[in-house]
């Protein structure tokens, strides 16, 4: 019976300390209210002037692609791309778009991807600046993606990335 009585009293005692550390802890710090939520959650699809592309000046890539290395581009798709993308001929989609032919395929075109409405209104051919844009930064070049991917800062990733996309399609698109 005195174990049960000293069990019965610690678990009091340490409910009792629990109480108060509570107290005392709401007492010193106070919680700040924000003014507005911190992450606006909203179901609106972006509108038409959030498609326009930021003023990022990067380079030209077309000088750097002459020396890109394709062994290099090739690992570092493995790397960064193929959690969401595939590149086989006839691959299926993932996350993002299969990209087999992606140099000079209309944008937003490939069979069975649902795009986002910036990629779609964005129009025309993927060239090789308009790759290299997207993969610099993909929220400053398209307001809007749903394209979560920080980007490559380093020109010559992307130049290596870029060569080895450009071997994937059954006749590679001629260099700039």
């Amino acid at each position: 019976m005195a174990s049960f009585n000293t069990i019965a009293g610690c678990v009091l005692a340490s409910a009792l300390f629990a109480m108060v550390v509570g107290k005392v802890s709401n007492a010193v710090v106070h919680p700040h209210k924000l003014d507005k939520p911190a992450l606006a959650v909203t179901d609106d699809a972006p509108t038409q002037t959030a498609a326009a592309p930021a003023a990022i000046e990067i380079p030209p890539i077309g000088p750097k692609l002459a020396s890109a290395n394709v062994d290099a581009g090739k690992a570092l798709f493995q790397k960064q791309c193929v959690a969401c993308h595939t590149i086989d001929k006839g691959g299926a989609n993932k996350v993002g778009p299969n990209l087999w032919g992606i140099v000079n395929r209309p944008k937003a075109s490939h069979a069975g991807f649902s795009y986002s409405s910036v990629m779609t209104a964005k129009g025309g051919d993927w060239n090789y600046e308009d790759i290299d844009h997207l993969i610099f930064k993909p929220t400053a070049y398209l307001r809007g993606t749903k394209m979560a991917f920080a980007g490559l800062p380093k020109e010559q990733d992307r130049a290596d990335i870029i060569a080895y996309m450009r071997t994937m399609a059954d006749t590679p698109a001629p260099l700039p």
